[in-house]
C-alpha cells in the first residue's frame, strides 16, 4: 500500500535518537521469550485463580502463532527494513504481515484487561506503544500493526469464549 510506504519513509527520515532508544526497549514487551518466561513463572508461583487466565492467554498465543505463520507464508510481504535479521529457527520472521509483537500485546490487553479492568488503560497504552514501536523502528508497516492488533483482539475474545 502506498500509505504504508509513505508512513514508513516518514519515520525512517525523521528519527529521534532518544525516542528510538526508548522504543527499542519497549518493543521487547511483545517478544515471545519474555511472555513464555512470564507464563512459566505464573504457573510456578501463582495459585489456582490465575490458571484459567493463563490457559486463555496460552490458547490465544498458540492459535495466534499458527495464524501468523500461515498469513506470513501466504502474503510473503517484505519488511520495511531490508537488513532485518531473523533467527534461523523462525524463517517466517523474514516476512512482515501481520505483526506478531502487536498481536501478542493486544491478546494480553484484552484477556488481562477483561479480568482486571483497572489495568486495562495501562495495558492499552502498552499495546499501542509496542505497535507504534514496530512502525517507528521500521520492523512493520502500519497495516501490519493494525492487522496484528485486530487479530489479537479477535483471538483473545475467541479464547475467552472457549475457556
Amino acid at each position: 500500500m502506498e500509505t504504508d510506504r509513505i508512513i514508513s519513509q516518514y519515520f525512517s527520515s525523521h528519527t529521534n535518537r532518544w525516542l528510538r532508544s526508548v522504543l527499542r526497549t519497549l518493543t521487547y514487551l511483545g517478544t515471545g521469550g519474555v511472555w513464555i518466561t512470564i507464563y512459566a513463572l505464573f504457573f510456578i508461583f501463582l495459585d489456582d485463580p490465575f490458571t484459567q487466565l493463563l490457559l486463555t492467554l496460552i490458547l490465544a498465543e498458540m492459535i495466534g502463532l499458527l495464524t501468523i505463520i500461515i498469513l506470513r507464508y501466504i502474503t510473503k510481504r517484505k519488511r520495511p527494513i531490508i537488513r532485518y535479521k531473523h533467527p534461523s529457527l523462525t524463517p517466517w520472521n523474514r516476512y512482515s504481515f501481520p505483526s506478531h509483537h502487536t498481536l501478542r500485546v493486544f491478546i494480553t490487553t484484552v484477556i488481562v484487561g477483561t479480568d482486571s479492568p483497572g489495568l486495562f488503560p495501562l495495558l492499552l497504552i502498552m499495546a499501542t506503544t509496542v505497535g507504534f514501536s514496530r512502525i517507528y523502528l521500521s520492523k512493520h508497516y502500519l497495516s501490519d500493526v493494525l492487522a496484528g492488533a485486530l487479530l489479537g483482539i479477535m483471538l483473545a475474545m475467541a479464547s475467552q469464549s472457549f475457556i
